[in-house]
C-alpha cells in the first residue's frame, strides 16, 4: 500500500481491483485525514500489507474508520480489529449494504455533530433505500466521494464490458450510476448537489475513477446537470 500526498495532511492509497456483477473492475481506495488533534480520519480502508500498514501508523494514530456508500460497510469489518479504539461511522444501511457483521458504529446524518465537522463538513446525497456521505475537506479544498460518482475507462477489446459500463452510465468522463439516478430523491437530491457545490473545492477523489486534480467544481456540475436542469413539464 502506497500513499500518495494530496495536499496539507490528506493523503490517498490504492488498493486491489474488485469486480462486480463478476464482469465490471472496480478500483479500490482509501482516503486518509489527518485532523488537527492528530489523529487520523480514514474512509473506505483497503486490503493492506503489513508494510502499509506501519506506513500509516507512522502517519499517525488511527482515530476513526468511515464507511462513506453502504457498499463500502464491509471494509470496516476487519479494520475494526485492527484499530479496535478507533470510532466507527457509516452511512445508513439499506438493500445495498455490502458487510454483515453488527458494527458499533454512529450512522452519519445530515445534523450529525462530528469532532471534525469543522475539517471535514458532510453532506448525504438521499436515495430510497440509499445513502451515502460525501465530505469536503477544507484545508485542502478536496471533495471525497463514493459511490455516486463514478468514471470508468474504455477497455481495449472487450466490448461487452464497455456496452455494460456506458449503459451504467459511468463510462468516461463519468457521470452518476443509473441505478442511483433510478433511486434518487430529487427534491432533496438537488438541496444535496446545491450544499455541495456551495464549498471551495477544485479536486475531486473518487473511489472508483481517477482523481480530478483540478477544475474538479466544474467537473462535477456537469456530471449533475441531469438534476440540477428543471424537468420540462
Amino acid at each position: 500500500m502506497e500513499f500518495e500526498a494530496l495536499g496539507p495532511d490528506i493523503w490517498v492509497a490504492d488498493g486491489p481491483t474488485a469486480l462486480d456483477l463478476v464482469i465490471v473492475p472496480y478500483p479500490t481506495r482509501m482516503t486518509v485525514v489527518r485532523l488537527a488533534d492528530g489523529g487520523l480520519w480514514v474512509s473506505s480502508p483497503i486490503a493492506s500489507s503489513f508494510d502499509g500498514l506501519e506506513r500509516l501508523r507512522r502517519l499517525g494514530p488511527v482515530g476513526h474508520l468511515v464507511a462513506a456508500t453502504p457498499r463500502h460497510i464491509w471494509r470496516l469489518e476487519h479494520w475494526h480489529e485492527l484499530f479496535p479504539e478507533a470510532r466507527l461511522w457509516t452511512c445508513a444501511k439499506g438493500p445495498a449494504t455490502l458487510g454483515g457483521r453488527d458494527l458499533p458504529a454512529a450512522v452519519l446524518r445530515n445534523r450529525t455533530a462530528t469532532p471534525w465537522r469543522e475539517e471535514l463538513p458532510h453532506a448525504v446525497y438521499p436515495g430510497i433505500g440509499f445513502e451515502e456521505t460525501t465530505f469536503f475537506h477544507r484545508p485542502s479544498r478536496t471533495l471525497l466521494v463514493e459511490d455516486i460518482v463514478q468514471c470508468h475507462e474504455h477497455h481495449p477489446a472487450r466490448p461487452a464490458l464497455n456496452r455494460l459500463i456506458r449503459f451504467g452510465g459511468v463510462a468516461a468522463p463519468g457521470g452518476v450510476p443509473r441505478d442511483v439516478r433510478a433511486i434518487t430523491r430529487r427534491d432533496a437530491a438537488r438541496r444535496w448537489a446545491e450544499r455541495v457545490l456551495s464549498w471551495d473545492f477544485d479536486r475531486l477523489v473518487m473511489a472508483h475513477g481517477p482523481i480530478i486534480r483540478t477544475g474538479a467544481k466544474r467537473y462535477l456540475e456537469a456530471r449533475l446537470d441531469w438534476l440540477l436542469t428543471p424537468r420540462r413539464r
